[in-house]
Parts: C-alpha cells; structure tokens; sequence
C-alpha cells in the first residue's frame, strides 16, 4: 500500500519532531519514521534535507500568524486597540502552538535563537503592520509625528526580547496585563503627569 506524501504531511512530522527534540538533535531519521516513507521520498520534496525542512515549517507558520495579526487588526477601531490586537494575536497564536506541541523551554529557547539569527519576511511583514498602525495614528491625531518606521522597527525589537518569556506564561491573563503594560508605557510614558 502506497502512502501518500506531500509537503505538508512532512512539514507535520517536522514540527512535531523539532517541538521534541529541538532542531539541533532532530534528524532526518527522526521526521521520516512516523510518516512511514524513506528519506529519498523526502529528499524529493525536500532536496536541503532537514535545513531546507525548518525553513519551509518556518514559513508555513508565519504565513499563519500573519494571517491571524491581520484579522485581529481588522476587527479593531484605534491604533492603541489595533496594536494590542495585533501583538495578543502573535502571542496567543505561538502559546498555543507550543501547547499543542508541548515544547519544553529549552528547545523553545533554541529554536528562538535559530529564528532570530535570520532576518525573514515575517519580521518585515510584522514591522510594516506596527508601521502602518502608526501612521493610522498619525493621521488620527492619536500619535505625535514621529519616524513611524523606526518607532515600528523599535516596538518590534521591544517585542521580540519578550516574545519568549511571554509564550512561557502558564496565565492568558498575566500575558495580556504585560502587554498592556508595555503598551500603557508606549502610549503614555512612565513619567508621572503630576511631575514636572
């Protein structure tokens, strides 16, 4: 009996496996085993092997994400709204991946550092949101003028470092009330109004 093979049949196993052991200790052995086939009908989808598999799997799921930011956007009326939305969104979707999979810290931490040694489209695509959610503010009057590309390129930043950290957090609750606290100082400083 023939099984049936595709890209994204191997790209499941390959999540799977990679939530398992981490990229670095996953093998091509390791992906092929649960499908079943032999590593020559992989190497035919995928002729970089476990490299060319992690970029694919990567993309796959930022295509995934972005559509979710976009979504979480569109239902919102003002930038500080739209923001949030879309950070909960990237957030909540990664918590939820890493529920699913059940990925320990530590392989999380690895394949966080592995991502982030590469610029991607995702990041760029992300960054363009947060910019044009500050232009959106702009021309609202709700944001002062300001270098929106790089305010978004620094709210990003901000946002990658405690992407992680809050993926981990065992409460929704407790990662929204971070969020919103980043998102209080963002809008409205740390300075206390009645200081001069």
């Amino acid at each position: 009996m023939a099984t049936f093979l595709d890209k994204n049949r191997i790209l499941d196993a390959a999540r799977v496996v990679f939530a398992r052991h981490g990229y670095r200790k996953a093998t091509l052995t390791d992906i092929v085993h649960p499908l079943g086939v032999t590593k020559t009908a992989v190497y035919h989808h995928f002729p970089g092997g476990k490299e060319e598999i992690f970029h694919a799997l990567a993309v796959r799921e930022e295509n995934a994400v972005l559509a979710d930011m976009q979504a979480a956007v569109a239902v919102q009326a003002t930038p500080p709204r739209k923001l949030r939305a879309l950070i909960l969104a990237k957030l909540t979707h990664f918590q939820q991946l890493r529920e699913l999979l059940m990925v320990p810290r530590d392989i999380g931490e690895e394949v966080a550092q592995i991502y982030a040694a590469h610029e991607t489209s995702f990041r760029a695509s992300e960054r363009a949101m947060i910019a044009a959610i500050l232009r959106d503010g702009q021309q609202a009057g709700v944001i002062r003028a300001i270098d929106t590309e790089q305010l978004a390129k620094n709210v990003q930043t901000i946002l990658n470092r405690l992407e992680l950290p809050l993926i981990f957090e065992d409460s929704s609750d407790k990662m929204e009330r971070e969020v919103d606290d980043l998102l209080y100082i963002l809008f409205h400083g740390i300075l206390n109004p009645e200081v001069p």
